[in-house]
Parts: structure tokens; sequence; C-alpha cells
């Protein structure tokens, strides 16, 4: 065997062994990204039903036991990656608001060095409070006015 051949096959095993290790790292990186996705969107979503559960009652001992009820099936294992999950529902005479964060983790030297090793993930939502009975009594108030009190 010529020793052009014995050469050729060795680069061609320092290649692959130089692409193999590339695709890993950027496979792990896809992987990590798609996770932190998810958990952004999770977050997202917990703080949507957070804010329009406080908003759908109508007293608001109602409303403030249906967030509290939300905000206890929100926790850390519906979630990928992230930890140290805290959220607030504040419920006011107009507006529903939930605030959620977490700390998503990112390995490695130069992620720890560049972010601190932690991406931070905050959601809000604000819905405003209807009051549907007095929505109604309006509109038949006004129809009345137009109507001269005759239906």
């Amino acid at each position: 065997m010529s020793l052009k051949k014995k050469f050729l096959r060795g680069s061609y095993t320092v290649e692959a062994s130089v692409v193999v290790t590339m695709a890993m790292f950027v496979l792990a990186a896809l992987i990590l990204c798609t996770f932190y996705i998810h958990d952004r969107a999770t977050l997202q979503a917990a703080v949507c039903e957070a804010a329009s559960v406080g908003s759908n009652f109508a007293t608001e001992k109602e409303r403030k036991e249906a967030a509290q009820k939300v905000a206890g099936r929100v926790h850390e294992g519906r979630f990928l990656g992230s930890r140290n999950l805290n959220g607030n529902t504040a419920l006011g005479s107009r507006e529903a608001t939930a605030l959620w964060s977490a700390e998503y983790p990112i390995p490695g030297f130069a992620a720890n060095y560049l972010a601190g090793g932690k991406l931070e993930i905050q959601r809000t939502w604000t819905c405003r409070i209807l009051n549907p009975a007095s929505t109604i009594r309006k509109i038949k108030g006004a129809g009345e006015l137009l109507t001269g009190g005759d239906h």
C-alpha cells in the first residue's frame, strides 16, 4: 500500500472526528434552545390563564380564589429547564394582571461568563374585568331611551 493512500485514510478520520464533534455541539445547542422556547411558551400560557381566570368571575372573592387555584397548578414540573419560578396575580377593580418569572440555566463556561449562567424569562398579561350585568343594563336603558320605553 502506498504512503499516499494511508495519508488519505487518516485525513478522512480526522475530518470526520471534527465534523461529528461540531455536529454534536450544534445538536445540543438546538435542544437547549428548544427547551428554552418551550419554557417561555409554557410561562406565557400560565400568565394568560391566571389573568383571564381572574377576570371571569362576578365577585372579587371568586376572582381571587380562581387566580389562586391557577397559581397552584403552575409548578416547576411543567417546565423543561427553568427554575426559581415566581408568580403574582394582582386583581384590581378594572383589571386583572398576572406577572410570572423564571430562570433558565445555561451550561458552559462561555455562557456563564457572558450571561451569568442563566436567562431570565419574564411574562405578563393584563385582562380587563368586565361586568356583564351592568353592560346589559346599560344596553337595555339605552334601548328604552331610543324607543321611548316601548319594547
